[in-house]
């Protein structure tokens, strides 16, 4: 052994949690429709700037990438559906 002390190496960065499908901004937040890795199934996911979990930075980071690469367009949100009539 020698007495020089060993550096670690640099850890590659985490996998994208899985791919952005849609985003739609609601003003105070924006939500994506997200297909985790592993599954197919369309998710929604609402970014937060206090997630204790990281989930959204990573999130954040995977959104950002594909907006500047044009995979995904900031939309606004889908029109909410009217209650359907009652009939007497």
């Amino acid at each position: 052994m020698t007495d020089e002390p060993q550096t670690l190496k640099e850890l590659p960065p985490p996998p994208p949690p899985g791919q952005v499908v849609k985003a739609y901004d609601y003003g105070g937040y924006i939500e994506l429709i997200v297909i985790y890795t592993g599954t197919t199934e369309l998710q929604p996911f609402t970014l937060t700037a206090d997630d204790h979990y990281g989930d959204s930075d990573r999130w954040r980071a995977e959104y950002e990438r594909a907006l500047a690469a044009g995979e995904i367009t900031l939309e606004p949100p889908p029109p909410i559906p009217e209650p359907l009539p009652v009939e007497p």
